[in-house]
């Protein structure tokens, strides 16, 4: 069973709604190395504008106090670190974003990845999270490296955490593609190979499963310990939609297969950007926000924003410019709601303070979350079934939409797999546009699956005691 992945802006996110709070972007990556066994890539990515910048020598630079543990299935820590890490030295104004990657050699086996990051030049900026990991066999049979999007690659014979096999990599830190951004670079490694390989590289449509001829590659590869690919897809054609990259490889020896997928959300309408240079801020209007609650408003609208205004916002985020938020957020509601923007907006500020209430964890704002974003994008649902316990499934709620615009009786799956956060993520829903999972079953009674072999096509049929999810969605 591939890991679906979530179609949130950001992998995961750490952040809290007073601005003294640094934020952070988290994604992790699986490798395997014969000299020291699987690995676990962690990439944090700080986001600029949230760091306090001071003078130095050449510049100005942040620091940034990392905490990190690794705890096993025994509660035992495996790994721990505590350090100071400084940012690349910015010879002028721009406060931009700046990447940690920290690499831990670790069994097979399921964990929990902690960390706590704090700003050293802010007080009251300490963030904290919390992530289970899985670490899968890699090594002894075929099988792929995760999937890591790249920023930016070079050849390079140093050793240090951003070189493998002799390629310096920046991570890219995110599976959305924005118009222009028409290159996806990768890097994947392949295991395991008795003999050649047969390799093959797919483009395929998520919602109905077009495959493009053009994006396609197949090659023959010579058996290596480490098989490194470092490759980019031409992305250009593809329209705003949900995409897949399929990977798959057939040892031509032993017939040993093996498939890895990364998941891509495409934008590529044209949209027209606001106008900002004349407008005029509305007294009213500004003062129903507050001064450090601006930056937490704009992002605010991702959930509900179209593809070109996303990138906008993000932009405007990033440059940490009070004034041009303020003209940003008032301009969004004045293009949307014309003459009642003022009033759109204080309805959904309500919106987005009560799924703040209800929704946000410790690293994750309201409306970061799956069902904060849904609630803002579609409304509150027309009735809500909350499973908090059941002997054989995860914690769950299932939301019912009479209508969506033009679709109805839409359903939402979410669940809790951490079973120690409020993080609920979406696990399948039947609303076009949103990730549909045929297995969300399988998956949902994954705590007591044997084996964890979801993969099993006779799961469907297996009964669970205390398990009614599939009578619950299929209420109307």
């Amino acid at each position: 069973m591939k890991k679906p992945v979530l179609f949130l802006f950001f992998l995961l996110v750490f952040s809290a709604q007073a601005q003294t709070k640094i934020k952070a972007y988290l994604d992790t990556k699986q490798f395997y190395s014969p000299e020291i066994g699987p690995y676990l890539e962690i990439y944090i990515e700080f986001a600029g504008y949230t760091t306090q910048f001071v003078q130095c020598p050449g510049g100005q630079k942040a620091t940034v106090i990392v905490d990190i543990a690794v705890i096993d299935s025994l509660n035992e820590t495996v790994f721990n670190d505590f350090y100071a890490l400084d940012s690349p030295i910015s010879t002028d104004s721009t406060q931009n974003n700046f990447i940690e990657v920290i690499r831990i050699p670790l069994s097979y086996g399921n964990y929990s990845l902690a960390v706590q990051l704090e700003d050293a030049n802010k007080t009251n900026s300490l963030i904290s999270g919390n992530l289970a990991v899985e670490i899968l066999k890699m090594g002894e049979h075929l099988s792929f490296s995760s999937i890591e999007a790249i920023d930016l690659a070079f050849t390079s014979e140093e050793n240090n955490r951003f070189t493998k096999s002799n390629y310096y990599l920046i991570p890219l830190l995110k599976n959305y593609f924005f118009q222009g951004d028409n290159n996806l670079p990768y890097y994947v490694e392949l295991y395991g190979s008795k003999g050649p390989i047969y390799f093959e590289r797919k483009i395929i449509n998520s919602t109905n499963g077009q495959i493009y001829p053009a994006l396609s590659l197949a090659d023959t590869l010579q058996s290596e310990t480490v098989i490194a690919l470092l490759q980019q897809v031409d992305i250009s054609i593809l329209q705003t939609g949900t995409y897949q990259l399929q990977l798959s490889a057939k040892d031509l020896l032993t017939s040993e297969v093996c498939t890895q997928v990364f998941d891509i959300e495409r934008f590529n309408d044209d949209e027209i950007a606001f106008d900002m240079s004349s407008m005029l801020l509305d007294p009213a209007f500004q003062e129903s926000i507050a001064s450090d609650s601006i930056a937490y408003y704009l992002e605010s609208l991702l959930p509900i924003a179209k593809p070109g205004e996303i990138r906008t916002i993000i932009e405007v985020l990033k440059a940490n410019d009070s004034e041009q938020m303020r003209k940003h957020l008032q301009a969004f509601w004045f293009e949307t709601s014309g003459s009642k923007a003022y009033e759109e907006w204080l309805r959904y500020q309500q919106q987005v303070r009560s799924v703040e209430k209800n929704y946000s964890n410790n690293y994750m704002e309201g409306f970061e979350t799956d069902r904060g974003r849904v609630y803002l994008k579609y409304g509150q649902p027309n009735s809500i079934v909350v499973k908090e316990s059941s002997p054989s499934e995860y914690p769950y709620e299932i939301w019912t939409y009479n209508k969506i615009g033009i679709y109805s009786n839409k359903r939402f799956v979410f669940y809790n797999p951490d079973l120690v956060t409020n993080n609920h993520r979406l696990l399948h829903s039947d609303m076009i546009g949103e990730l549909r999972n045929p297995a969300w079953q399988q998956i949902l009674v994954r705590r007591n699956t044997i084996n964890g072999t979801v993969d099993d096509p006779n799961m469907l049929n297996t009964k669970h005691f205390g398990g009614n999810s599939n009578d619950f969605y299929r209420q109307y």
